[in-house]
């Protein structure tokens, strides 16, 4: 147990993988897991929400919905894993499933980002990597993608991606040791951050898994996009000078302190600008989001991966799948005195440099 400015880091319960599972009991689980506590929330904001003052130098956030972003400084862009194919809860978990490229041709449709230089993915299940090799080869096509050794594998030799696949396994920090920066332009360097994915429900964690060998073959079910090992990134967009004009940490999964907290020494030189932070499975693991909003200490949060992916995005209402959103909020706004903002699909977030 840590105890660092007077915030308590604890690691929970470990999460349980059930190799033996079928698929049959892993779709059994999710509809348990969802059953009687899916609740209504609309996001609570949409459009633009602009604050930097006129003339000042500016980074936008694009959210894309569940783990996807486009941020963008001057003529430098960033992506993280987006998804827009959102196969049923049913079909996800009794039937094969497969990148829907008409819905993520949609989806892309609004966005350039032939400027992108790099795909953040922070793990491989299937609602963060599997419409990532559509968007990497027909919208950011000199985009390489940052992830684990299981992302590269998952996404094998049929996706034609292993050569951009960049892993990111060696190059992670923890709170108490500096990784390494990985500068992907002249502009913009990454530091990946050793993370966690919580449990589901329960201390289960579906899909849970390493992939140690390219696959031949795309994946056809759910249980084949396993998650292997989970990063969180600091993305640092930098002044001509090399001194940092914005940083951004961005999860696609809620992670158990200490695990996916950033170096303490490099937040202690420059805190987060904006943190995003992911509220669903909060509940199963301690001290989220407190841990991370004292490691970071923000300017502004924002809270993706938040909806119900299971229906399609041009859904009058999306759901959360989780009950207690509101508890999230009011535990973040206790720790967090900023402003944080649950966004709607394509809210543009327009932020100040320093």
């Amino acid at each position: 147990m840590l105890v660092r400015r007077g915030v308590i880091d604890r690691v929970s319960m470990p999460s349980v993988n059930k190799p033996g599972m079928t698929r049959a009991v892993l779709a059994l689980a999710l509809l348990v897991g969802a059953e009687g506590c899916w609740r209504t929330v609309r996001p609570e904001v949409s459009g633009n929400v602009d604050l930097a003052p006129p003339g000042a130098p500016t980074v936008r956030l694009t959210y894309l919905g569940v783990g996807g972003w486009i941020f963008e400084w001057g003529d430098e862009q960033i992506l993280t894993g987006p998804l827009f194919t959102d196969p049923s809860l049913l079909r996800t978990g009794l039937a094969g499933i497969r990148s829907d490229t008409a819905a993520v041709d949609r989806g892309m449709a609004p966005y350039d980002v032939s400027r992108a230089s790099a795909i953040l993915v922070g793990h491989a299940h299937y609602d963060h990597l599997m419409d990532v090799p559509w968007v990497a080869k027909r919208f950011a096509k000199r985009a390489v993608i940052l992830g684990s050794s299981t992302v590269r594998n998952t996404l094998g030799t049929w996706s034609g991606l292993m050569d951009r696949v960049l892993v990111v396994d060696d190059s992670a920090g923890t709170v108490e040791k500096m990784g390494r920066w990985i500068h992907v332009t002249p502009g913009v360097r990454v530091m990946p951050l050793l993370s966690h994915h919580a449990p589901h429900f329960e201390g289960f964690t579906l899909y849970s898994g390493t992939r140690d060998r390219p696959m031949t073959r795309e994946p056809r079910w759910a249980s084949e996009w396993l998650d292997g090992v989970t990063y969180a990134f600091l993305v640092d967009f930098l002044h001509p000078d090399g001194s940092v004009a914005f940083r951004i940490f961005y999860q696609d999964a809620v992670s158990a302190p200490p695990r996916g907290l950033a170096p303490e020494r490099l937040m202690a030189e420059h805190p987060a600008d904006v943190a995003i932070l992911v509220p669903a499975t909060f509940d199963q693991v301690d001290w989220y989001p407190e841990a991370i909003v004292d490691d970071l200490r923000p300017r502004w949060v924002l809270l993706g991966h938040w909806e119900d992916f299971f229906v399609p995005p041009e859904a009058p209402t999306r759901s959360i799948r989780y009950s207690d959103l509101r508890h999230f909020q009011r535990r973040l706004e206790a720790v967090h005195p900023g402003d944080n903002w649950l966004p709607d699909i394509g809210t543009v977030f327009t932020f100040p440099a320093r």
